[in-house]
């Protein structure tokens, strides 16, 4: 029989089975014909996005923003959660920011400002793209306030200019800005030499006082220069505003996140990946962040959300869940909910052809809002034959075990089962690809999780069950113990995850329905985010189970043990301005080292030498410096502290960047020194480039370098072993020249500590 519609080969709202079933006989007894699916089965986390719509994110992302920078930021941010660079998908018609944003979350840098460009549009912005030729880049930028503002997704990067008609004085940086005044690039922003990647100088993950200022925001976390930043800006051009570029465009009529779920089917969206399971059209590798963890383990925006997958496997790849239709056989009721049946009846638990002579026909939909990496099919029949459609009109012979040949890239598909014997079971199974990131995530706290339907009054008896399952875990040290140690504050240091999941289920009996999921921190202890292990809808029929889960379905509550401590929202990290500096009375003092020593590489030592570094590292010199007499405030009264360098000479081909560097182990002046003791950089500085040997400079050059976190540690009472001073070998600085340069005789290194002075 044939049915009284042709289903779109992509709809613009996808089903997990259709609306209209075909006359049905089971046991004697009619079946309805008509069974409508739940529709939009939405879970949303008020500490999370809806990504349902770019009108949704936007909603929620710019939540609690009351300026356009701040908008700007916010959208920013979520965007680099979002997405991780890697090479364009691609789908025949091109990908919308919404499918890139739910199904994909890759992209190179066109790809990228696009979606975030079709974000600013669905938040009443205007947008234009800028094209960079030296290096090779697609940028875009943001209308408001009368002015164009730049902010880069692909590179991870914004600066501030001033403005005095704009909220607080300031604004976000234009590209045309930035070409006439590139210092709004290269003095605003300072290298961070432990961590490589570079803050705004006002704004810095450092101490304000005696906080830290942890949620300071990181740019260029990747590795990219400042000044490929400057040279990008000098070679853009206007690209004019286009809703499309590369293979990302803005809209796509054709697509929806739309979940809709009839009896028998369920859907898992887990937060990890099955082996080899993704959809990469026209390649055969992976998609991976390549540059590992760099964009998310110092950022305090995106880290946190991320940081808890960092040990159980790549934080930046691709997600899977399963599509299943598993009816339950114990009534032939389920027949209502397939696409079509010709000459199959229900009888004692097993569906059978009315009429023995002819096979029996079950055509059952499958369609989600993602992509099908891979499908099986298990039927419990002998004989049962398999045919796989995208749209009900061109059939494929596909194996009953594997029907992913057939599938591989749909997100709508048909299996017809012609069945000659009694079929008592069965079960579909789509694998399909998403992006974890668009998932309704928890977070330490407490979570109102509100769960809706469209058409809830089609249940009937039937149930809907939502289930959350996932890990608690916390961190030992705080932000200032972390800062204290150069550490990343969200790479998962001093943090750990349960082993044992927690479960949460729901059957969900009214429309909306709200209930709240505590993720609660020891007392004592930091929170973090819980490690997510699936979001799954079910919706039942009566008699159904549920799928198995990990453990027990619990409604967590909090211990006295326990705290429901929190964490700022992830996209207002930059929208306020920095802290303020404490603007008390402060007092620096100056000492000398109390003892020096000039020493190679290959054990010479001197009294008085010059610093370089062969770029080979077969051999260097360099200057070792003790402080061990010098006295120290208490850690909280610690102002600021910075090492002198005093220049007599330098080399006359190019400036250099010479580095200060902790030691592991102590020297002794008149010996050599190991240099496997070298330990972590704690400061850099550029010395500029000189006349060359013999051509001193007159007064000698002076160059302060911040060490205020390696005093800070002393201060707590950490071993100071002593510092030393060397050439950082910089292609971005010295031209790939061999430099060296020499400090003064007399005072070639000073430590100023500044500390706060006490009021009483």
């Amino acid at each position: 029989m044939k049915p009284p519609f042709s289903a779109p080969s992509l709809p613009t709202c996808f089903r997990a089975f259709p609306l209209l079933a075909i006359g049905l006989t089971v046991c004697g007894i009619a079946v309805p014909v008509h069974a409508e699916s739940l529709r939009t089965i939405k879970i949303v986390n008020n500490r999370a996005i809806d990504c349902s719509s770019l009108q949704s994110i936007v909603r929620d992302v710019t939540r609690g923003c009351r300026t356009d920078d701040a908008k700007a930021i916010a959208l920013y941010n979520f965007c680099r959660y979002a997405c991780y660079h890697h090479a364009y998908p691609n789908e025949a018609g091109g990908i919308s920011a919404l499918k890139l944003f739910n199904v994909y979350g890759w992209g190179l840098c066109g790809g990228q400002h696009t979606a975030m460009a079709a974000l600013w549009n669905a938040a009443g912005y205007k947008w234009r793209y800028r094209g960079w030729s030296s290096p090779g880049h697609t940028t875009v930028e943001v209308f408001y306030g009368g002015r164009w503002h730049y902010l880069d997704a692909f590179l991870k990067f914004y600066t501030w200019m001033p403005d005095p008609n704009a909220p607080g004085g300031r604004t976000i940086a234009g590209q045309e800005d930035i070409l006439a005044n590139p210092e709004l690039v290269t003095r605003a922003l300072t290298l961070d030499p432990t961590r490589k990647i570079y803050y705004h100088h006002d704004n810095q993950f450092d101490y304000v006082g005696e906080s830290v200022n942890w949620q300071a925001p990181a740019f260029l976390v990747c590795g990219d220069a400042l000044s490929s930043v400057i040279s990008g800006i000098r070679s853009s051009r206007n690209s004019g505003s286009p809703r499309a570029w590369g293979t990302i465009k803005f809209d796509d009529s054709d697509y929806s996140t739309s979940v809709d779920l009839a009896a028998g089917y369920s859907l898992t969206l887990n937060w990890t990946q099955e082996q080899d399971a993704f959809y990469f059209r026209g390649r055969e590798t992976h998609p991976r962040h390549t540059c590992g963890d760099k964009d998310f383990r110092n950022c305090p925006s995106i880290g946190p959300l991320l940081e808890p997958y960092h040990a159980s496997g790549p934080a930046r790849t691709w997600s899977n869940g399963r599509l299943v239709f598993k009816p339950n056989f114990g009534d032939g009721s389920f027949l209502s909910n397939v696409a079509s049946s010709e000459n199959v009846v229900y009888e004692s638990g097993a569906l059978r052809p009315t009429d023995p002579k002819k096979p029996g026909v079950l055509v059952v939909e499958m369609a989600s809002p993602y992509v099908v990496a891979r499908a099986t099919a298990k039927i419990d029949s002998e004989g049962a034959k398999v045919d796989v459609s995208p749209d009900r009109k061109t059939w494929k012979p596909a194996k009953r075990e594997d029907l992913t040949e057939s599938t591989a890239g749909l997100y709508r598909y048909f299996v017809r089962i012609s069945l000659s014997a009694p079929v008592k079971g069965l079960e579909l199974t789509s694998v399909v690809q998403h992006n974890h990131e668009a998932l309704p995530f928890l977070a330490p706290g407490e979570n109102r999780i509100t769960v809706d339907g469209a058409n809830p009054k089609v249940l009937g008896k039937n149930r809907l069950v939502v289930t959350y399952a996932y890990y608690p875990g916390h961190r030992e040290r705080s932000p200032a113990e972390l800062a204290d140690r150069d550490a990343n504050i969200a790479r998962a240091h001093f943090a750990s995850w349960s082993n044992n999941p927690v479960v949460v289920r729901k059957t969900i009996e009214s429309f909306p329905t709200t209930f709240t999921i505590r993720v609660p921190t020891p007392k004592g202890k930091q929170p973090v985010y819980p490690r997510m292990s699936f979001v799954r809808r079910e919706v039942l029929a009566q008699g159904q189970s549920p799928q198995p889960v990990p453990a027990l379905s619990t409604d967590p509550t909090v211990a006295q043990s326990d705290t429901l401590a929190t964490l700022p929202s992830p996209w207002l990290i930059g929208t306020t301005p920095p802290p303020k500096r404490p603007s008390g009375q402060t007092e620096t003092t100056t000492h000398l080292p109390v003892r020096t020593s000039y020493v190679s590489k290959k054990g010479e030592v001197f009294e008085q030498h010059f610093v370089k570094w062969l770029k080979d590292d077969s051999d260097a010199w360099i200057l070792l410096a003790d402080f061990g007499d010098a006295e120290l405030p208490e850690a909280k009264a610690l102002a600021g502290a910075k090492l002198v360098l005093s220049v007599h000479e330098a080399h006359n081909r190019a400036p250099m960047q010479a580095a200060v560097v902790a030691l592991n182990k102590p020297f002794e002046s008149g010996k050599s020194f190991d240099f496997s003791n070298l330990g972590s950089t704690v400061g850099t500085t550029v010395v500029g480039q000189g006349n060359g040997p013999g051509a001193p400079f007159t007064p000698p050059r002076r160059y302060e370098i911040d060490i205020t976190r390696s005093v800070r540690r002393w201060c707590r009472g950490e071993p100071s072993h002593g510092l030393a001073i060397r050439i950082v070998p910089n292609r971005s600085i010295d031209d790939g020249w061999t430099v060296r340069f020499t400090p003064t005789a007399v005072k070639p290194l000073e430590l100023q500590i500044t500390h706060f002075v006490s009021k009483h």
